[in-house]
Order: C-alpha cells, then sequence, then structure tokens
C-alpha cells in the first residue's frame, strides 16, 4: 500500500528461470507492494515452475511478445498503481 492504494507489480517473463524467483523477492516489499504478478509468456524453461515459488501469482499468456504479455499482466493487476517490473535487471533495495 502507498498512500492508500494498492501497489501491484508486473513481471512479463519469456525464459527468465534464472532472473525470476530473485526479481519477485527484490520487488516484493511487505507494506508497500501489495501484490506480484508473473506472466508466463509461453516460456520453454522452468519459469513458472520457479515463479510459483515465490508469493507472486503466475498467469499465462499464449500470444508471444513483451507486449502481449504486459498487457495481459496490466488487466490482471488488482492495484491501483500498477508498475512493470524485469527480471534479470540488478535491483538494489536500500
Amino acid at each position: 500500500m502507498y498512500q492508500g492504494r494498492r501497489v501491484s507489480v508486473v513481471f512479463p517473463a519469456y525464459n527468465e528461470e534464472s532472473y525470476i524467483r530473485q526479481a519477485v523477492e527484490d520487488f516484493w516489499i511487505p507494506g508497500v507492494v501489495d501484490e506480484v504478478v508473473v506472466v508466463n509468456n509461453n516460456s520453454r524453461d522452468r519459469t513458472a515452475e520457479e515463479a510459483a515459488k515465490t508469493p507472486a501469482r503466475v498467469v499465462l499468456e499464449t500470444k508471444q511478445g513483451y507486449g502481449y504479455a504486459l498487457q495481459r499482466g496490466m488487466r490482471e493487476a488488482s492495484g491501483d498503481l500498477n508498475h512493470p517490473g524485469r527480471a534479470g535487471w540488478n535491483i538494489c533495495r536500500t
């Protein structure tokens, strides 16, 4: 919750097995982020399985492409403020 608004973070994900868990954990800030949505975009690796080990909600988008996955995630997100995230980027939280 941020200033009385629910916050959602959306991760479009394609073959992010190595990064998705850490990305979700980096963005999952108790008291600030209310929801993380991982959109599996037809990954050929274990992205969905790794994401399922986190507090994130995992959804599937079958239309291939970052834009389709991002749009699906934004529709699925329940926050008042929805923020796109990217797995594989270095995130530093202080």
